[in-house]
């Protein structure tokens, strides 16, 4: 009925009260410098092996094979403790033994020399195996145990070694021992014994001397892997892999997979990388199922992995590994390759294999130490928030994984360890860098990882100070930012860390205190830099009409509402004017969720206690505000009356005095709101009436005021609601003489001042001021309570109609089309619609020429079903133009007919009245006048087009679209039907059987008149029975009329044939004559009399009566008069009496 808010004045008083009071405080405080203090932090840094990036070694040479010559040479023999009195009894018998038996003796030596070696070899495992019981060991003892027992077999291993070269030496050297037939083997066990002691150089020599002189024995590989083995030590790569292929001439050796796999070592040092890996490969597929060369198939595997880190592609890394290997052990391959790309530096890559480590084993018990990787990856390779982002995963990831199972002990303290690293330890260091730049994208990432710490290492030792450290992180940041909003937000964020600190309690007392002194410093910083705080809350527009109920305090706000209490609690200085400052705080928080029970005694304290403060005249407005929310109004008047009347508080307050006075105003503004809500809830025109008054005495206080303009409006809605239109029109007629009226109001009264006319049938005036809204605000949009602009104009157009105005109704429908914001369906609508003003006038070419024009302009943006009754109208004018001469039930012919009446009399034989024709004068005799046949053309094929819209835009029939399309179709038919009509009964036809001939060649003549009438007729009768698909109701009784017509048009024919004037003198003749007509004529009276009577079954049924269903009974009427009397005829005229009861018979005409 009104504007959207009722209560318009109140609440722009309110609000405008509010709005002063939140800017003008936030003013004031800005004035102000910041709220500062001395950040004396000194934030200890120091970066462990954790958190630096690791050194990389991405030269292939600095990597050696696992794997050594040592572990794939073997020789035979006994492993084990030399006793001395073995060594003792074979020297006895070397010593006893002739130079003459040279075989016999050099095995002796040969012997000694097996088992010294022997000794050594088992010295050396006894060493060995206790060196790693020394290393694994737990406690010291053990440690010192084993440790002696590994040098114990060391030194004796070492002795071992030199007794067992001494006799190797011995055999070796002496030439009477050359063709020794196992000399080749002493050799190479030689050489073998003094590579195990890691004497090298003498190795080779005795190694150069096999090949030298026993060029053929089994042990040439062996010999040349040794110097292989010497020159890839040395780098000496091209001498390396000259040896190596000499060793792989040997393919049956069992040091040629190993001499492979060392020839992939030398392509890997040389940087063939492809040529390494395709050779791990194949080693690794030759050794997978040969038993003793397992330790050489696990490392091919892993070097596999190492040569694909330079050359492969690291997105089909894992299916190749795969392919290598289709164990879990694929996996590890993968892992491996990882670490690779790590130590090598191949950040990027590292990252990826990592991220699809995890992706593919999420709870692998390695998938913290592989987050961890990836974070330390990104310490090279990614940006600083790269670095924060991968830190804050891995710390998350240990967050969610502590406590499971997922991670075992010790991989859980190490992901604790790694993550607390570097999240702890890298926060510190940009923090400390930032103190000192003032950085803010690293004090930002910085407090990123501090916050990420700290909600994840609760229990670390270092948690409070860590704390701490953030906190004052984010006062930094705060003082640094300079974007006022987001320096709103980080110094709240600063202020509730500092709060934590003082929450959490780990502080000692001086770091609490200081803590809880910058939480509060923070929150006052916040409101003093926040500019949100120069703008109201939004308010509820129909907040005044319920009291609001208490909304829960958002958790940012409550922890504000903590550190104001924290700050009375600490400060107790009752003048401090912080203190009042942060009560009126407190109290306009608690105001802006309408906890009004905490804010109202808040205020109402800094009103009378702290008079003087700058906040007690924001306290008033405040409390005024909330009063009026809450509905209290009386309460609400005692204010206003109580403050107007202390006007020492009021001295130099002139705004808050003006607003009062407004307020003592606005009480009658309330007792019309009233007046007016009680009148919509109970419909009592009363209370409009007086709702329309009280808002009348509002105005006539003050013609003048700010705001009369609604108050008129207010007051003319409540008298039209009230149905005291003259009063509403008045009011509205004085608002639109307001020109200082708002313009919205001004265009709601003019739009209703039309409706209030239009109302008490005022039309003319109506459409003016509905032209007039038109004119002045035809941008206006329409809503529940106004009209559209546009609307509003076609209600004009629809008054103007009815007064007869049709130039005006016209121009208003062009200025309808013309309008913007009139959609194209509609624009084509409102020009189809003029259409009506042609047919009430009756000019038909205007009409043609009109819907021509739309189907020419619109037909296509228009409505589907405009484009079918256009086609259709334009068809039916020019059917109607077509015919020359008044047409007769439709259609274009003459008739002529006398009027049948009743006989009352005794019904018998019918007899022949008329010596003219054989039926009665009462029967139908029709002439068809030929149609131009130009116009018919024409209107067919506009028929045809609105049956082709029809059917092509699918319509429902909407619009009536449904009966143009029948009628459409009907005239399709009624043109068969005047076809039908034209055709004529032959003349002078004689059957008078004594005239054979004539009687024969008349009876042919007449059965040809049959067969084309019947089969005229059944052309047109079965497209009137087509119309009934349409159903549509109208032109259905339409068409069952026609074929009632039909049937009668056949009887008549023969009724009214015209009797041979060569025959009437003779009776006979003429009797025989007619005879033979009605023979063929009764019959179709009676199919007549079954047509007519469905059409009226039809019309009763359907409910549809016009002319069509009259003339089924007038029809009636004239065949059966007796049977089927006309309402004319049934009709009693009051005050008229019949005092006639028979009539005679009208004399029948003589020729």
């Amino acid at each position: 009925m009104k504007m959207p808010n009722s209560s318009w004045s109140w609440k722009w008083c309110m609000a405008a009260l509010a709005t002063l009071v939140l800017s003008t405080s936030s003013t004031a405080l800005a004035q102000r410098a910041k709220y500062t203090r001395n950040q004396d932090v000194k934030i200890d840094v120091k970066l462990s092996d954790r958190v630096k990036p690791k050194a990389t070694t991405d030269k292939p040479k600095e990597a050696a094979p696992e794997i050594t010559s040592d572990q794939v040479l073997s020789v035979e023999g006994k492993v084990g403790d030399l006793r001395s009195e073995q060594a003792a009894l074979i020297g006895d018998l070397i010593e006893d033994t002739p130079d003459s038996e040279v075989e016999e003796k050099a095995d002796l030596y040969f012997r000694l020399a097996e088992l010294h070696a022997g000794s050594q070899r088992y010295w050396r495992l006894i060493s060995l195996d206790a060196q790693i019981k020394a290393d694994t060991a737990k406690n010291a003892g053990d440690k010192s145990k084993f440790k002696k027992k590994a040098d114990d077999g060391a030194k004796k291993s070492k002795a071992a070694l030199i007794e067992a070269v001494k006799v190797y030496k011995a055999l070796a050297d002496n030439d009477k021992f050359r063709n020794y037939p196992k000399m080749d083997q002493a050799l190479f066990y030689y050489g073998y014994t003094l590579q195990g002691g890691k004497y090298m150089k003498e190795a080779r020599a005795v190694y150069d001397r096999l090949l030298k002189n026993y060029p053929q024995s089994k042990y040439v590989p062996e010999a040349h892997l040794a110097f292989a083995d010497y020159h890839f030590e040395n780098n000496q790569l091209a001498d390396a892999e000259s040896r190596y292929q000499r060793v792989l001439q040997f393919p049956k050796s069992s040091v040629y997979m190993y001499a492979k796999y060392k020839m992939g070592w030398v392509y890997l040092n040389l940087g063939r990388n492809q040529e390494a890996l395709e050779t791990f490969y194949e080693v690794a597929m030759a050794t997978k199922t040969t038993k003793g060369k397992e330790n050489l198939h696990r490392s091919a595997k892993k070097d596999i992995v190492r040569a694909y880190a330079a050359v492969g592609n690291v997105e089909k890394a894992y299916p190749y590994f795969q392919k290598v290997d289709k164990s879990a052990y694929s996996f590890d391959m993968y892992q491996l390759l990882g670490d690779f790309y790590l130590e090598q530096g191949k950040s990027e890559k590292a990252i990826y294999t990592y991220r699809d480590l995890i992706g593919l084993a999420p709870k692998n018990k390695n998938v913290c130490l592989w987050q961890y990787n990836v974070a330390h990856a990104m310490m090279t390779a990614g940006t600083n928030p790269q670095k924060v982002e991968e830190i804050q995963t891995l710390v998350k990831l240990y967050g969610a994984l502590k406590g499971t199972k997922v991670l075992p002990q010790a991989e859980a303290q190490e992901c604790h360890d790694n993550a607390a690293a570097m999240a702890g330890e890298l926060a510190a260091a940009w923090h400390s860098e930032s103190v000192k730049t003032r950085n803010p994208e690293t004090l930002a990432y910085a407090e990123k990882l501090y916050k990420v710490y700290l909600e994840v290492f609760t229990d670390a030792p270092d948690f409070a100070r860590t704390q701490y450290y953030y906190a004052e992180l984010l006062w930094t940041r705060a003082e640094s930012e300079k974007n006022q909003r987001l320096q709103t937000e980080l110094w709240e964020n600063a202020a509730i860390a500092f709060t934590d600190v003082v929450k959490t309690g780990k502080v000692d007392d001086k770091m609490k205190k200081e803590s809880a002194y910058a939480a509060v410093l923070g929150w006052k910083n916040a409101l003093n830099v926040d500019p949100r705080v120069k703008a109201p809350p939004p308010e509820d527009a129909k907040a005044g009409e319920k009291v609001p109920d208490p909304q829960p305090i958002p958790e940012r706000e409550a922890k504000m509402i903590d550190a104001f209490d924290v700050y009375i609690k600490y400060i107790k200085d009752p003048k401090d004017d912080d203190l009042v400052g942060m009560k009126f705080l407190k109290a306009n928080l608690y105001r802006r969720y309408h906890h009004y029970d905490k804010a109202l005694p808040l205020f109402e304290e800094i009103l009378s206690k702290h008079r003087e403060h700058e906040t007690a005249e924001f306290s008033a407005n405040l409390m005024l505000d909330s009063l009026n929310r809450l509905g209290r109004f009386d309460e609400l008047v005692t204010l206003v009356d109580k403050l107007v009347n202390d006007k020492k508080f009021l001295e130099g307050k002139e705004d808050l005095a003006g607003r009062l006075e407004i307020l003592q105003l606005q009480a009658e503004r309330k007792k019309a709101e009233g007046l007016e809500k009680v009148a919509k809830d109970t419909g009592d025109i009363g209370k409009y009436i007086e709702c329309g008054k009280a808002y009348t005495t509002i105005y006539n206080r003050n013609p003048e005021a700010e705001g009369n303009d609604q108050v008129l409006y207010n007051a003319a809605v409540c008298f039209e609601q009230g149905k005291s239109i003259g009063l509403a029109i008045s009011m509205y007629k004085r608002l639109e003489d307001l020109t200082a009226a708002d313009k919205n109001i001004r265009a709601r009264g003019m739009a209703r001042l039309g409706v209030a006319y239009a109302q008490v049938a005022f039309y003319e005036q109506a459409s003016k001021y509905l032209e007039l809204y038109f004119e002045k605000y035809g941008s206006t949009k329409g809503d529940k309570d106004l009209k559209d602009a546009k609307d509003a104009l076609n209600d004009a157009v629809f008054y103007r109609k009815g007064l007869g105005q049709d130039d005006l109704a016209i121009k208003n429908t062009m200025k309808y089309a013309g309008h913007p914001q009139v959609s194209a369906k509609d624009k084509a609508g409102a020009f189809f619609g003029l259409h009506a003003i042609y047919e009430k006038n009756g000019d038909t070419e205007a009409l043609i020429k009109h819907l021509q024009k739309y189907i020419r302009e619109f037909g296509s943006k228009g409505a589907p079903e405009l484009l079918v009754i256009a086609h259709a109208k334009i068809g039916q004018a020019l059917w109607n133009q077509s015919c020359p001469v008044k047409t007769v039930d439709g259609s274009c012919i003459k008739v002529q007919r006398e009027r049948a009446l009743a006989n009352r009399g005794k019904k018998g034989k019918r007899k022949r009245v008329v010596q003219t024709q054989c039926g009665e004068t009462s029967k139908v005799k029709i002439t068809v006048v030929k149609r131009d046949d130009k116009k018919l053309r024409e209107a067919m094929s506009e028929f045809g087009k609105a049956i082709a819209s029809f059917e092509k835009s699918g319509s429902k029939g909407e619009g009536g679209a449904s009966y143009f399309y029948a009628l459409a179709k009907f005239h399709q038919a009624e043109r068969d039907f005047e076809d039908y009509l034209s055709v004529e009964f032959p003349s002078n036809l004689n059957f008078d059987p004594k005239n054979e001939a004539v009687a024969k060649k008349s009876l042919k003549r007449f059965e040809e008149f049959m067969a084309k009438k019947a089969k005229s007729g059944e052309a047109a009768r079965s497209k009137y029975e087509a119309i009934e698909q349409t159903r549509d109701a109208a032109n259905m009784i339409a068409g069952v009329a026609r074929r009632g017509q039909i049937a009668q048009n056949a009887a008549d024919a023969l009724y009214t044939a015209e009797i041979p004037t060569n025959i009437r003198p003779y009776e006979e003749a003429v009797e025989i004559y007619c005879d033979t007509l009605m023979e063929k004529a009764e019959p179709l009276d009676s199919t007549t009399i079954n047509a007519f009577s469905v059409c009226l079954e039809q019309s009763t049924k359907l409910g549809w009566f016009s002319e069509w269903s009259r003339l089924c009974e007038r029809e009636l009427g004239q065949i059966k008069p007796e049977e089927f009397p006309t309402a004319a005829e049934l009709k009693d005229y009051p005050d008229q009496t019949s005092i006639i009861t028979d009539v005679e018979p009208a004399a029948a005409r003589l020729e």
